[in-house]
C-alpha cells in the first residue's frame, strides 16, 4: 500500500485521505503507516457485537466464537422435485431461507440464490427483504452500489430504530481486484458504514487472473485491499465493526474458470484467519467450497478439507460455504442439509477432548476387571450424553445389512427426504411479520422499485 497504492475514483475521498497524511498521485492513494496504526488499534475496540433476528435469536460475534453462514446469490439450483438444474427465483430464496431456519449448524443465512425473476436494480435489496421476512436468524445482506445501500439502511432501521437495539444483521461489500475502489463501491461503503451497520470487508482476487498466482502474493494483495477498506471505513465511521473477509480463489489456468474446491482455498482461509487475528479483526472465511457438480466423494472431500483447514489454526470467527456446488454456480437444497452434517463433523473434530482424571476412566476399567459391564457404567452414560463421540444426524452409522434394509439410499436421497421434512416443519413454525413491520417493509421496497427500476 505504501509503494503501489490503491486506485480511488472519488476525488473527494482522495483528498480526505491526503489530509490524513496519505500520498496521492493521480487516482492512486498510498496509505501511510500512521493511519494504518490508528485503524488497527480501532478495530480491536470494535470486534465484539451482537446481532439479533426479528424473532429474537442472537448471534454473538467476537474473535473467540465461531459461527457460520451460507453462500450467496448462486444463479442456478438443483430442483428439489425434478433433480434438474434450473435458474433460481424468489421462491427458491424463500424456500432455502426457510430450510436454513431448521439447520442447527447454520447461524446466519445469506440469500443462498440469486432471484433471476427480480430486476437487477433492486435484486440485492429484494434478497435482503426476503431474508428479513422469512429468516428466524440474523441475516447477511450485500451491497454493491449506493442505491441498494440507501434502501438497505432503511430496511435495517425498521428493526434498529434506537441506539440500544442490536442490528438484525450485517452487510458484505467488496472492492475490485487488484487494489481498486470504484466510486460506486466507496459510496455504498459510506452509506452503510455511516449508519453503523457491521460490514464484512470482502476481498476476492482470482489467483493468476486478478492477483498473483502464488499463495503468499495473493494473501498480501488481499491484506492490502482489506486494510485499505478499513482505512476508508475509519473516515466514514470509526465506531462501525468490520469483519476481515479474505476470499482468495484460484482458476483452472487452462480454461480461466474459477475452481473453488482446491485445497488452496482452505489454506488461504486458514492463513487469512491468522492475519485477521493478528490485526484484531473478526474473520469471515470461505470454508465448504467444492468444484464438484455432484453429490459425490469429490464434493465431500473438497468441502471437508476446505472447512477443516481454517479450524486448525487460530483466528477463525465466521465460516461460509453452505449450500453450494460447482464452484458456487449451482445451489442445492440437499447440499444445505449435507453441509450441515459436514460442518457438525468438522466442528467436532476441531473441538478436542478432555484429558483429566475423570476422562481416563480408571473406574470403568477397574469395574470391568471385576466382571462389571462397561456399557451400563455411569461413566459410559455420562460421556455418551455429553457428546464425547459424534452421533450423525444424517450420515449412515450402522452396518451393510441395515443399509440394504433401508433401501440402499445414498446421501443425496437421505438429504432430500430430510430437506422436505424440514421445510414442512418450518411451514408450521414460521410466523409472519407483524402487520406494522410488514407495511413498513413493503413501503420501502415499493419506493425502491418506483425509483430504481427503469
Amino acid at each position: 500500500m505504501r509503494e503501489l497504492g490503491i486506485k480511488v475514483e472519488d476525488a473527494d475521498l482522495r483528498q480526505e485521505l491526503c489530509d490524513l497524511g496519505c500520498d496521492v498521485a493521480g487516482d492512486r492513494v498510498k496509505i501511510n503507516s500512521d493511519l494504518l496504526d490508528k485503524v488497527i488499534a480501532n478495530a480491536k475496540k470494535h470486534n465484539r457485537f451482537t446481532l439479533t433476528s426479528r424473532t429474537g435469536k442472537k448471534v454473538e460475534m467476537n474473535p473467540e466464537t465461531v459461527v457460520s453462514h451460507s453462500s450467496n446469490a448462486i444463479p442456478d439450483i438443483i430442483d428439489l422435485e425434478t433433480g434438474q438444474c434450473r435458474r433460481t427465483n424468489q421462491d427458491d430464496v424463500i424456500a432455502t431461507t426457510r430450510l436454513m431456519n431448521q439447520l442447527d449448524e447454520m447461524d446466519m443465512p445469506c440469500a443462498l440464490v440469486y432471484p433471476n425473476d427480480v430486476p437487477p436494480e433492486i435484486n440485492q435489496l429484494k434478497q435482503a427483504e426476503l431474508l428479513i421476512r422469512y429468516s428466524t436468524k440474523p441475516i447477511y445482506a450485500c451491497a454493491s452500489e449506493p442505491d441498494t445501500a440507501r434502501y438497505l439502511v432503511e430496511l435495517f432501521d425498521v428493526f434498529a430504530g434506537t441506539d440500544d437495539k442490536d442490528m438484525i444483521g450485517l452487510v458484505g461489500i467488496s472492492p475490485e481486484s487488484p487494489l481498486k475502489f470504484p466510486k460506486t463501491i466507496t459510496d455504498a461503503m459510506k452509506i452503510i458504514i455511516s449508519a453503523g451497520i457491521p460490514v464484512a470487508m470482502l476481498s476476492a482476487p482470482l489467483g493468476g487472473l486478478s492477483g498473483p498466482l502464488s499463495i503468499a502474493g495473493g494473501l498480501a494483495q488481499v491484506n492490502a485491499e482489506l486494510l485499505a477498506f478499513a482505512a476508508i471505513s475509519y473516515l466514514y465511521n470509526p465506531e462501525t465493526p468490520l469483519l476481515y473477509g479474505p476470499r482468495l480463489f484460484y482458476a483452472n489456468m487452462k480454461t480461466g474458470c474459477s475452481i473453488l474446491g482446491l485445497p488452496e482455498t482452505g489454506i488461504a482461509s486458514a492463513v487469512g484467519a491468522q492475519m485477521a487475528s493478528y490485526y484484531g479483526f473478526i474473520s469471515d472465511l470461505y470454508g465448504m467450497c467444492c468444484t464438484s457438480c455432484a453429490f459425490d466423494a469429490q464434493s465431500g472431500y473438497e468441502k471437508a478439507i476446505n472447512c477443516l483447514l481454517p479450524f486448525l489454526l487460530p483466528g477463525l470467527s465466521y465460516v461460509s460455504g453452505f449450500g453450494g456446488l460447482a464452484s458456487l454456480m449451482v445451489a442445492s437444497y440437499e447440499q444445505l442439509v449435507i453441509d450441515n452434517e459436514i460442518y457438525a463433523n468438522v466442528r467436532k473434530a476441531a473441538k478436542g477432548f478432555a484429558v483429566d482424571e475423570d476422562a481416563f476412566g480408571f473406574d470403568v476399567l477397574a469395574g470391568a476387571i471385576k466382571g462389571g459391564m462397561i456399557l451400563a457404567h455411569p461413566h459410559t452414560i455420562k460421556y455418551l450424553k455429553k457428546g464425547e463421540v459424534f452421533i450423525p444426524k444424517l450420515g449412515f452409522d450402522s452396518v451393510w445389512s441395515d443399509w440394504v434394509k433401508k433401501g440402499k439410499k445414498d446421501i443425496q436421497a437421505v438429504a432430500r427426504e430430510r430437506a422436505i421434512e424440514l421445510l414442512k416443519k418450518d411451514e408450521q413454525e414460521l410466523e409472519p411479520l407483524p402487520a406494522d413491520l410488514d407495511k413498513e417493509i413493503t413501503k420501502i421496497i415499493d419506493q425502491a422499485t418506483a425509483e430504481l427500476v427503469k
